[in-house]
């Protein structure tokens, strides 16, 4: 089943248009706009639209389509091999963006930790629906093999249980030369089944970001507010390194660690000095974040300061970090080199002070769901 109305209020789906008197029923498509792509996707043996002499054609069916002229216009925006969702209703959403390297699979809505800084709801964690391995394995049927980046996210993803390795096997299979990064919590490699299932069928190009909280099992579980979680974490991500598996190590800096930033960075050099990298991530203020903002949230400077020297530490001890989130104003200039524009371009947003800054371009902004909290620290750089 998709979770059309999960991608509604994520804002992680735009709906492009609407199809006048559509009764083809749910359908993923691709875009054609030329006779080449035309012959392409029919070689492929999938459904897309063609652009055909201002005429919105579906195939492999050759079913002529009530698409207005205003609507044909604005879907010729879009590129050639886009995959969009039909609706029954005739709405048309976005699902892969060629020219993109935010492109992901959402998985499932529910998650077995619930952070108090997470920026999705309690209820989406609890009682979010999850998408049918088949469409997931048919929406890569889709996306061309030569895509860069994807992203396979929930949620939890690995709530499925063992019948998502067939789409991992999948990924597996067609993206030989994708980087395939999952977005998981890591606590279910805590059981050796599953990373020898995760080693059988994973793409080569796998990278695995998993969140570490604390350096101590009391403040990692209290933020996760699941007892046991920073034990099965930690043993999970131990087994991964164990198989030779890539891990970026995920630390999100709020009021309740950014004192333990220090202790975490020895515990990493210590125990698992192995990982790719470690992102130093700040917060995004929505979902259970905003709700629980008195607790956790502390702004993008002071989470910079706490940072410093846990992130002196680690690069002294030859682990990659990168900063994510932060706003060069926020950062010191020593740091710039490790910032990364990592906010989704959908959900950016800057200030009114940052139009006059020298520095806008290269600046990732902030979040659209934290502006109105940060937005008084933010300054122009001139």
């Amino acid at each position: 089943m998709w979770i059309h109305l999960l991608f509604d209020i994520l804002g992680d789906i735009e709906m492009v248009l609407r199809i006048a008197q559509y009764n083809a029923g749910f359908k993923i498509v691709s875009l054609a706009k030329d006779e080449e792509t035309c012959c392409d996707l029919l070689e492929d043996q999938i459904d897309f639209v063609f652009i055909e002499n201002d005429v919105l054609v579906l195939y492999p069916e050759k079913i002529v389509l009530a698409a207005s002229i205003d609507t044909i216009s604005e879907l010729k925006k879009y590129s050639n091999y886009d995959v969009f969702e039909i609706w029954p209703d005739g709405r048309m959403f976005l699902r892969f963006d060629t020219m993109s390297l935010d492109n992901f699979f959402f998985v499932t809505g529910k998650c077995n930790s619930n952070c108090v800084m997470c920026p999705s709801p309690d209820i989406m964690r609890k009682q979010g629906e999850e998408t049918d391995i088949i469409k997931l394995i048919e929406l890569a049927k889709h996306i061309p093999a030569n895509v860069r980046h994807l992203t396979i996210t929930g949620g939890e993803p690995f709530l499925s249980g063992e019948k998502i390795f067939e789409f991992i096997s999948f990924l597996r299979d067609k993206f030989t030369d994708t980087e395939c990064l999952f977005l998981t919590n890591g606590r279910i490699f805590s059981l050796d089944k599953y990373v020898r299932l995760l080693q059988e069928n994973m793409p080569s190009r796998s990278i695995f970001a998993i969140p570490l909280h604390a350096a101590d099992e009391n403040l990692h579980d209290k933020i996760t507010q699941v007892r046991g979680s920073f034990a099965q974490t930690t043993l999970g991500i131990k087994r991964m390194l164990r198989y030779g598996m890539h891990i970026e190590l995920r630390i999100v800096v709020s009021k309740l660690n950014c004192h333990n930033l220090t202790k975490l960075a020895q515990f990493i050099v210590q125990e698992i000095s192995q990982i790719e990298y470690v992102s130093v991530i700040a917060m995004e203020m929505t979902g259970s974040a905003y709700k629980n903002k008195d607790l956790v949230w502390i702004s993008y400077r002071d989470a910079f300061e706490c940072a410093k020297d846990a992130i002196k530490l680690l690069i002294s001890n030859g682990i990659n970090v990168r900063l994510y989130n932060f706003p060069l104003c926020t950062v010191n200039s020593s740091y710039w080199m490790i910032c990364e524009k990592s906010i989704s371009p959908n959900k950016v947003r800057y200030g009114e002070v940052c139009e006059v800054c020298n520095y806008k371009s290269a600046c990732g902004g902030v979040f659209a769901g934290t502006i109105q909290m940060e937005k008084e620290e933010l300054k122009a750089i001139l």
